[in-house]
């Protein structure tokens, strides 16, 4: 069973993503094109809305009795490089300078994200909505023999999340939706391990688990064709327990306790009127809640000994995003997405900056373009995520001390496909 479950996480989410921290944020294309922009109130009135916000169907063009389903994939390409500023390693330190470590190459790969979300609108005051999609991941991999061996070589972390909602109709203007939904992680770290100089070991760890959380919130229909949405998403406390392997060989059966954030939309969408109206603006505000993220901590699960542990000491984070929707006069079938968002790094200081995760503050640049076709919609996205600084690193253990700057990059490619029946 534990087979099956890790090949339909190696078959939903084959990478990471680049929101802030390590969010996986590209639920829906037509919300890419725009950088997020809109998601909370479904300015793109498709599916997506089961992820971010179900409550605004009954306000974004959904008849009773409609069922839609989308099904999209993003393709992630990073890029960062570390650039040494002075950094040491054990092999350095005791003489050995026959084989001097890198830089590391890039430490970005390509991730595939795909999603899958339903509405149902049943009645007029009800609807159905479901999703599957990856809220958390990420992967970084760098040579083996890099300077920043001991502090982590490869990082791979997936999520599958399956989230049932339903939503009310409250009156004309107002609805309101819960959710549920079910969460589950598997991660693998690798790292160079010092054994008796010159020796040096592999270690792999390798966990998963599920967790549950929960998700709520309303849209307000304040004029026509212009709505306010909010939503949050509960905190998610995983117990991941798996195994510590030295060179391929089990040493100790391990865990660690991670909570992932509490997360927190609010969004505004208007179609404008008179002369105008072939242009709609939204803005999206997020917050996350990443403070319950403050250590690391991987214990043996038999006798409780500390394996590692490090302190992240994350900090909350906002993303702010605004975007615009043209619908031209020569066919309206046709919509143009453009949008940008500054995307707020939880990581504050280069002492608590990892390998792992050497995220920074960033900037979106984003567009797309969707069309429909009676029952059919096909929507394409491009977003451009540019590190405006050169994050810092500065740690130092036993091994030695990982010191330099990282240059980063990532565009992410989008398409997505829905049916109404």
């Amino acid at each position: 069973m534990k087979n099956r479950i890790l090949a339909l996480v190696a078959l939903f989410c084959t990478g990471g993503a680049f929101g802030a921290g390590f969010q996986v944020l590209e639920q829906g294309t037509g919300n890419i094109g725009s950088a997020l922009a809109g998601a909370t109130t479904n300015a793109n009135g498709d599916a997506s809305a089961a992820f971010w916000n179900p409550s605004a169907v009954f306000f974004s063009g959904f008849e009773v009795g409609d069922v839609l389903v989308d099904s999209a994939i993003n393709f992630i390409v990073p890029n960062f490089d570390f650039d040494d500023m002075g950094s040491t390693d054990l092999g350095m330190q005791q003489g050995n300078m026959t084989n001097v470590p890198n830089n590391g190459g890039n430490g970005g790969k390509l991730g595939v994200v795909p999603n899958f979300f339903v509405v149902y609108r049943a009645t007029e005051d009800v609807s159905f909505t479901f999703s599957v999609t990856s809220t958390y991941g990420l992967t970084t991999e760098y040579d083996d023999n890099w300077f920043g061996r001991f502090h982590g070589i490869s990082s791979d972390l997936k999520t599958i999340d399956i989230n049932p909602s339903l939503a009310y109709k409250v009156n004309d203007w107002f609805s309101v939706f819960g959710g549920v939904s079910a969460q589950f992680i598997h991660a693998e770290l690798t790292q160079a391990y010092a054994l008796a100089f010159p020796n040096f070991a592999m270690t792999r760890l390798t966990a998963q688990s599920w967790g549950i959380g929960g998700n709520a919130g309303f849209t307000i229909k304040y004029a026509d064709e212009g709505r306010i949405g909010f939503s949050w998403r509960s905190e998610v406390a995983q117990n991941i327990s798996g195994n510590m392997r030295v060179n391929g060989d089990v040493v100790a059966p391990a865990y660690a306790d991670i909570n992932l954030p509490q997360t927190f939309n609010v969004g505004i969408y208007q179609r404008l009127p008179g002369k105008y109206n072939r242009f709609a603006l939204m803005a999206d505000y997020a917050y996350t809640l990443w403070s319950s993220f403050d250590e690391l901590c991987i214990k043996n699960e038999q006798t409780g000994a500390v394996i590692s542990n490090t302190q992240e000491s994350w900090s909350n984070v906002s993303r702010i995003s605004v975007g615009l929707h043209y619908y031209p006069e020569f066919n309206e079938n046709f919509v143009f997405r453009i949008g940008s968002a500054w995307d707020q790094s939880p990581i504050k200081s280069k002492e608590h900056r990892t390998v792992r995760i050497p995220c920074t503050d960033r900037i979106w640049f984003a567009c797309g373009i969707g069309y429909k076709y009676q029952a059919l919609s096909i929507d394409v996205g491009y977003m451009y995520i540019w590190f405006y600084d050169n994050p810092m690193i500065e740690n130092t253990g036993p091994t030695g001390t990982i010191r330099g700057e990282f240059h980063g990059r990532a565009s992410v490619i989008s398409a997505q496909i829905s049916l109404k029946f």
